[in-house]
């Protein structure tokens, strides 16, 4: 984090850095520290994978040109260090952050071409006075931005970011709009006016007042080439997933696990693992639900029995997921309105007690075709050439209907029943409107007069829209996955992953969104992703050598909280208190009639409103804390000290 400081006043910046570092000092338990290099203050809080005593950020590189802030890891730097040894470079440390940095100076923003990791950072360079904010494709680590009088300030936190004395702290009503349907703020906006994300794979420069965005990567699907046999593209993605979780464990000498939920994707994840520690078992970590329908354990358990894996088991109950909401939400970077965040806050939580780094099966579903809803897409491309989109509809509600009912992740019936909902719409939509907490049509009922201005021009799906500019010859289930690749993943699923783990100091690694697999998958033919109805075909046909059977066909239950359960006992004294109508009438933004009714609903069983009120509890509870968020925080809990100059 850090910002401009064209005065460099010592003391001025020393404060401002003491009261941003403190609002993210869960993120790195490993020393705090900050620089000012030329009209910019840098501070950092370390979570030390390599070289942790040598490579104390913010770093300046041999030159003194050029100093940085990294987030994450470059996962290739000991390839990327052997090279740069190779030309006569003279490096001081075996750290990721100095492989970066000399290649910058080197190469310039060309350096993104080769590297290969999860990293957000910042780099000023002296040479032009430019400032550089970069994440990396798929938006694994956060990156936040605003304009101030003396330029710009950056975060990786939100929270963070408030603390600068001149940073905006206006809710950005507009863009709650977006979150009540994407279930996120999604890139490049935020909760607050003015304050911005970096896009996934892409950089600003900040030069002489001025941003300009660069983006050096987007996800593009089909290949123009010659498309592969199942045979060749089995022994491709074979080798390529195994590159990709042996770089993420080979780059560090730290003992890393797995978040093991039972599922096919982790599985994998773990099976691989253990091949590659053969003298060592690798931890494992799964949670056990009270409500079956949730509960994976069971699975779990037999795949790190058939790996040989030191497994561990993390019981939940309802108390336990309330207890989470109700001592962190209220300081919560930003609202999520996904509740598989309460879960895995716990299972990070216990994992951070033997590891600083898990590895995970994120990203699968995605690359491959996982999800149930991209099932359905295929089902209705071929069905809407049989018939009407009225009569699909009503045969889709009938199905739901019919099916029997259960509480769990996504079951058959819920499916049809939600999709039914956005039959009509784009296919790079349904996903969003099946699903989301409020669809369009629903906000003007739900908000106040005078925040319903906002929704004028209020476009959910503008981001999607420009991810799919240039590629026309898609078919719907392509559409379906880019767009669910361009918010699910990046800006729910990620802002999760990152948000459970960081929270405790726990650094989470996702083997399937190397760059290098995501690329080859998005060139492969949807028949190899999704074959007939069978999603993550390919991944099924090499794990079968790895996994137990029944491990390699079951279908996907997913990993949530019982949320429905859990607003009507545990969370109901806080639901009814944070939505209140004096609690909503101090925001001016909710209409308290519409809440209630939806609360009333709910608590007394007559609907199920979970979603909606979820979204709702949590961005209330981030707004009612927003004035002690942005508030300055005792300096006594950092030991800050600036790091010095290291001469070349």
């Amino acid at each position: 984090m850090g910002f401009s400081d064209l005065g460099g006043g010592q003391d001025m910046g020393r404060a401002t850095a003491e009261r941003m570092l403190a609002a993210v000092a869960h993120r790195g338990p490993d020393g705090s520290s900050w620089r000012h290099h030329h009209g910019v203050t840098f501070a950092h809080c370390a979570l030390t994978f390599v070289d942790p005593g040598r490579a104390r950020q913010p770093f300046v590189s041999a030159s003194g040109a050029v100093a940085l802030v990294l987030n994450g890891e470059i996962y290739n730097h000991a390839e990327l260090r052997r090279e740069l040894r190779a030309t006569g470079a003279r490096l001081r440390t075996e750290s990721d952050t100095e492989v970066l940095l000399e290649l910058y100076e080197r190469h310039g923003m060309k350096v993104l071409e080769r590297v290969r990791g999860m990293y957000a950072f910042v780099l000023h360079d002296a040479r032009t006075q430019t400032t550089v904010l970069g994440r990396d494709p798929m938006g694994k680590k956060p990156l936040y931005y605003t304009r101030v009088p003396d330029g710009i300030a950056f975060a990786s936190e939100l929270t963070a970011l408030l603390r600068h004395p001149d940073a905006p702290r206006t809710p950005d009503v507009g863009a709650l709009a977006g979150y009540l349907t994407l279930q996120a703020f999604c890139a490049p906006g935020s909760a607050v006016e003015g304050v911005y994300k970096v896009r996934p794979g892409s950089y600003l420069e900040y030069a002489d007042g001025r941003l300009r965005e660069v983006e050096f990567w987007r996800p593009r699907l089909g290949s123009p080439g010659r498309a592969p046999g199942v045979r060749e593209a089995s022994a491709r993605f074979e080798e390529l997933f195994r590159a990709a979780v042996a770089r993420r464990v080979s780059s560090t000498e730290r003992r890393l696990g797995v978040l093991l939920s039972g599922g096919l994707d982790s599985s994998a994840v773990a099976a691989v693992a253990q091949q590659l520690s053969p003298r060592q078992p690798v931890l494992t970590f799964s949670a056990g639900f009270e409500q079956q329908d949730f509960d994976e354990s069971a699975h779990a358990g037999a795949v790190a029995r058939h790996l040989g894996t030191e497994h561990h088991v993390v019981r939940i109950s309802g108390r336990d997921l309330a207890e989470v909401v109700e001592s962190e939400y209220a300081q919560a970077d930003e609202p999520l309105a996904d509740p598989s965040l309460l879960p895995t806050r716990i299972v990070c939580r216990s994992a951070r007690q033997h590891v600083r780094g898990v590895l995970t099966g994120d990203g699968a579903d995605e690359l491959l075709l996982g999800y149930r809803y991209f099932q359905a897409e295929r089902a209705i491309e071929i069905l809407l050439r049989l018939m009407p989109a009225p009569r699909l509809e009503a045969l889709a509600r009938t199905l739901a209907r019919r099916l029997p009912a259960r509480s769990g992740n996504l079951p058959a019936a819920a499916a049809l029943g939600l999709l039914a909902r956005g039959l009509r719409a784009a296919p790079e939509h349904r996903f969003y409107l099946s699903a989301a907490p409020f669809g369009p049509a629903e906000l003007p009922g739900l908000l106040r007069p005078d925040a319903r201005a906002a929704l004028t021009g209020h476009a959910p799906f503008a981001e999607v829209s420009r991810l799919l500019d240039g590629q026309p010859d898609l078919t719907g289930v392509q559409r379906s996955q880019l767009a669910v690749v361009a918010h699910f993943l990046r800006d729910v699923i990620l802002t999760k992953t990152d948000r459970g783990g960081m929270r405790s100091a726990l650094e989470l690694r996702s083997p399937f969104l190397d760059l290098d697999l995501v690329e080859y998958g998005n060139a492969l033919p949807t028949a190899l992703k999704l074959r007939r109805f069978t999603g993550k075909y390919l991944l099924r046909r090499i794990a079968a050598g790895w996994l137990p059977p029944d491990i390699v066909r079951r279908t996907k239950l997913g990993f949530r909280a019982p949320l429905a359960a859990l607003l009507r006992d545990e969370l109901r004294p806080l639901l009814l208190d944070t939505l209140s109508a004096s609690a909503l009438d101090r925001g001016g933004v909710f209409d308290a009639g519409a809440v209630r009714k939806l609360t009333d609903d709910h608590l007394a069983g007559r609907r199920d409103t979970s979603r909606k009120l979820w979204a709702l509890l949590t961005y209330q509870l981030w707004y009612q804390s927003l004035p002690t968020l942005a508030a300055s925080p005792s300096p006594a809990c950092l030991d800050l000290t600036e790091e010095p100059h290291r001469a070349p």
